[in-house]
């Protein structure tokens, strides 16, 4: 999926933006999140020159994410400033670079060189079209914490049984030490894990 924009459709003024993306436009993975519903994107696109676009904007939505320590699934409303460049990219031309060896003085090399070459930064114009898609899904994915949590203060799992410690004191009632989890507790903690990706439980909005 795309979303295409021809430069010959940008005013001197600019372009508005509003566009609702699905979640199946993204294909984001699991450890990205999950949008519920759609993602809303509104800003303006500028034309700088020929060959460059900038477009600043908003990206905003909900999504779904699993908590790093309790493994529940949390909903957070996202909100991400976007302000990216577009260029369009100048063929490579054959140059002859000189260059010296050993005993036999200066000679010329072909070379094909690009003075011009799109930075990683910046997104590529094919032709006279842009595809603002990459650039939201890349702005979304960069929004992604490092590790999602329900709460700044969650509890996590028990160590021993694998009980929710949010939810109260678990039935084992066996106190958490500094020692190495039970050999046991990561099987314990990936059937949970697994069980509970099966159904999503809405833990927090904004």
């Amino acid at each position: 999926m795309s979303l295409i924009i021809n430069l010959l459709d940008i005013p001197p003024t600019g372009l508005q933006i509003h566009h609702e993306v699905e979640p199946s436009d993204l294909s984001l993975s699991h450890d990205e999140g999950s949008l519920i519903g759609k993602l809303s994107c509104h800003g303006n696109l500028f034309l700088i020159g020929e060959r460059l676009a900038h477009f600043q904007g908003e990206i905003s939505g909900r999504v779904s994410r699993e908590c790093v320590r309790c493994l529940e699934q949390f909903e957070e409303y996202l909100s991400v400033s976007c302000e990216v460049e577009f260029k369009k990219a100048v063929k490579s031309v054959n140059v002859i670079v000189p260059h010296r060896d050993k005993d036999k003085g200066v000679k010329g090399q072909d070379k094909s060189l690009d003075e011009h070459a799109i930075d990683e930064d910046i997104y590529p114009i094919s032709g006279n079209d842009i595809d603002l898609l990459p650039a939201i899904r890349e702005q979304v994915i960069l929004a992604t914490p490092l590790q999602s949590l329900c709460k700044e203060n969650c509890l996590g799992l028990c160590q021993v049984c694998g009980g929710n410690l949010n939810e109260g004191i678990c039935e084992c009632c066996t106190p958490v030490t500094g020692s190495a989890p039970v050999a046991d507790f990561q099987q314990t903690v990936s059937s949970k894990n697994t069980s509970k990706r099966s159904s999503v439980s809405v833990r927090r909005g904004s």
